[in-house]
């Protein structure tokens, strides 16, 4: 469970997050998520901002709410599992890029 936490200028590349539990205030401020793994958690109310979420996937799990405003997601893996997330409207073509690549559509006439 993480409670109160605050992940500031953290490096977590390769991190695995594994059935964590947000049960109080939980952000994560410019941080660097390179290939993190979210598994099975609720980060529900969390905020990200200023991160860099490269290829970091957003498995099965609860995001209600969560923060993303602020970020590139467009190379974050598990899109489908992000309802009711929060977001800019400038990152919908980010978040549909994301979704394009993970599902591996081909975009051209040929």
């Amino acid at each position: 469970m993480l409670d109160d936490v605050l992940f500031e200028g953290c490096k977590l590349d390769f991190t695995t997050f594994e059935k964590v539990r947000a049960t109080g205030p939980v952000a994560f401020i410019s941080c660097v998520l390179t290939e993190a793994t979210f598994t099975d958690c609720d980060l529900s109310d969390a905020v990200f901002t200023d991160c860099t979420l490269r290829l970091t996937e957003f498995g099965a799990g609860r995001y209600r709410n969560t923060d993303f405003r602020e970020n590139d997601l467009s190379q974050i893996c598990g899109v489908a599992n992000l309802a009711k997330v929060r977001i800019d409207p400038g990152q919908q073509s980010a978040l549909a890029e994301a979704l394009v690549n993970e599902l591996d559509i081909t975009i051209g006439d040929d």
